[in-house]
């Protein structure tokens, strides 16, 4: 080996050590938090006429709590949305929400289960179209 390698080989691994320590000791590894529960869930389009209420019923995964969810809202692209209440924590199989049943959907929206974090992190749990 060089010398010329071995240095650069040398460079490499004290900028590699540097880097894996200063994220061990600014703590950088430790301010993303955990995800959305890993839960399954369908939803089903029921006909109001020509518009339609969608049903999000959770099918199985991970129950959804208020240690694991901030807040849980099933949000039409057309601005109508519902929140679940914390008191109906937790989520778990034969569960559901209901959005549209005073406000139905049009046809073709898309419709989003949207959870957040006790954090502040959100992600979309499951996503779908009304039918047209």
């Amino acid at each position: 080996m060089t010398p010329v390698i071995a240095t650069v080989t040398m460079v490499a691994i004290t900028v590699l050590l540097a880097a894996v320590l200063a994220t061990a000791m600014l703590g950088v590894s430790g301010t993303v938090g955990p995800g959305p529960p890993t839960t399954s869930v369908e939803f089903t389009y029921l006909s109001s006429g020509a518009e339609y209420e969608v049903v999000a019923t959770v099918v199985g995964g991970e129950t959804i709590t208020t240690e694991n969810t901030g807040n849980l809202s099933l949000v039409a692209e057309t601005g109508q949305s519902v929140n679940v209440s914390r008191s109906r924590f937790p989520l778990t199989g034969g569960d559901d929400v209901i959005l549209g049943e005073d406000n139905p959907i049009d046809p073709g929206t898309t419709v989003r289960l949207v959870w957040e974090g006790p954090d502040g992190q959100s992600a979309v749990i499951r996503s779908g179209r009304t039918p047209y």
